[in-house]
């Protein structure tokens, strides 16, 4: 049985559940309490403590919230770029004059989705929202087929598929059976909108009832003539036979055609023509939709962020903002916390750089390697269950190009960084596992007026802030305004 369409939510209310309203109440008086104590005692801001309360007392609280946002929701997911296109959209979407709901801190668990949504909350259940309100939620690729079940939004922006996080997710061909399954229960007032450039991605369109939007990239002075060796997901999806690339921009996304059966990447509604990349100064786009191009700069950087840019306009066009708005919005995010994060300590200088799959890890290092000279580099891996238990991936990372660095290995698993490092060519390397004692020693090593580039897991990089946040050189993750 599919869910309602738009704002539609199941089991609220149902007369059979009699005590349904009185258990909303309680899960969100409970919920606001456990949030408080939470950002009282400095455990995490309240960005996910309190949905977690609420949903183990109210499991339908997340869809009863979100029916009452006026213009629904946009959930965004896939395994890279989510936090950066969501942030993209929803200043896209505030430039365009709308109230956007967003889950600004990453917190991308369908509690961290409801510990947003009760921020907005009263006792009763009624959602304080503007009556042109919009949601935007990025969630994982696990935590959107949970939202599915409750809620069915405007729009679903997938960003890519790739080999992440193998002990929890599961291989990506897993991903995209679950994403598969979830979609198809849903009726067709759902839009998809999907990489064309990512084989799997683009496969989750074609069986689908509704509407199906595509972008991806065109610009081939930036691609590659094949894929890279950590490519994760090249097969055609009906004859199992290795895609054959006309042009590759990283990972497996490009342009790809089966020899066997003549499935080939869709056309696009939205692409970007020219990428122009100013190394971590940003990246200059010409971004054509129809009957319209407009040129935008990035102060995100790196090419991966081209196609966040791509996704967050494919939704906004879908809205019908204006180009002017689009603009505005692409041109003013910055990077969201710990995804290029730039700070200034004393004489020097860091950039915060999160890392978490092979692709992603290669993508950063592009930008490294493009910034030449001798790098001085902190390189944290952590094996939290944020991260991911198996640090196996880390020896699919291109860490050759940093050869000729000066190199610190941080975090629980820094031995493991020290080998991979070690098995790259790399002597020059001090461990510790300590984070705040790793940074200190990486930026005491390092000459004045140097820059320390600092690549991190997603628990590594939370500890990097909170070590940062304690001595004052930036406030806690949930204190941010990423606009």
């Amino acid at each position: 049985m599919p869910v309602s369409a738009g704002n539609g939510t199941r089991g609220v209310d149902d007369p059979r559940i009699p005590f349904s309203r009185l258990r909303r109440i309680v899960a969100i008086l409970l919920a606001k309490i456990a949030g408080a104590f939470s950002r009282r005692l400095q455990q995490g801001g309240g960005t996910a403590l309190p949905g977690l309360v609420a949903e183990h007392i109210s499991p339908d609280l997340l869809g009863f919230l979100l029916s009452q946002v006026p213009a629904g929701a946009i959930f965004v997911t896939g395994t890279n770029g989510k936090t950066t296109t969501a942030a993209l959209l929803r200043n896209i979407l505030a430039a365009d004059g709308r109230t956007v709901l967003h889950n600004a801190t990453g917190s991308n668990l369908t509690r961290g989705v409801l510990s947003m949504l009760l921020a907005h909350t009263a006792w009763h259940g009624g959602l304080r929202v503007a009556p042109d309100g919009i949601a935007v939620l990025e969630l994982d690729e696990a935590a959107i087929v949970q939202a599915l079940r409750q809620h069915q939004p405007s729009s679903i922006v997938v960003t890519n598929l790739f080999r992440d996080q193998l002990d929890r997710y599961g291989e990506v061909q897993t991903i995209a059976a679950g994403l598969r399954s979830a979609f198809a229960q849903l009726d067709a007032s759902t839009a998809l909108l999907l990489n064309a450039d990512d084989p799997l991605v683009a496969s989750l369109g074609e069986a689908y009832g509704g509407p199906v939007r595509y972008f991806g990239l065109d610009d081939p002075n930036l691609a590659r003539d094949d894929i890279e060796l950590a490519a994760d997901s090249h097969y055609c999806p009906h004859e199992a036979t290795p895609l054959r690339y006309a042009a590759a921009y990283y990972g497996h996304l490009g342009e790809y055609v089966c020899p066997v059966c003549g499935w080939q990447r869709p056309e696009r509604d939205v692409r970007v023509t020219k990428v122009v990349l100013h190394g971590f100064a940003g990246v200059d786009l010409t971004v054509s939709v129809p009957r319209e191009n407009f040129r935008v700069r990035l102060r995100v950087p790196g090419l991966y962020n081209a196609y966040n840019a791509l996704a967050a306009t494919t939704a906004a066009w879908r809205l019908e903002a204006a180009a002017e708005a689009i603009a505005a919005g692409l041109n003013a995010t910055i990077p969201a916390f710990g995804r290029a994060e730039f700070i200034e300590f004393g004489e020097r200088k860091a950039w915060l750089l999160l890392i978490k799959n092979p692709v992603g890890a290669n993508q950063v290092l592009r930008l490294l390697a493009a910034e030449g000279g001798s790098l001085h580099v902190l390189a944290i891996l952590q094996d939290r269950a944020a991260d991911g238990h198996d640090v196996s991936w880390i020896w699919d990372v291109d860490f050759e190009c940093l050869a000729s660095a000066a190199l610190t290995a941080g975090g629980r698993r820094a031995e493991d960084m020290a080998v991979r490092l070690k098995y790259a060519g790399l002597e020059d390397i001090t461990v510790l596992r300590d984070i705040a004692n790793a940074f200190d020693h990486a930026a005491e090593t390092m000459p004045a007026h140097k820059t320390l580039f600092i690549l991190a897991t997603y628990t590594g990089m939370l500890e990097m802030r909170r070590v940062w946040a304690e001595r004052g050189l930036v406030r806690q993750f949930w204190e941010e305004d990423l606009a």
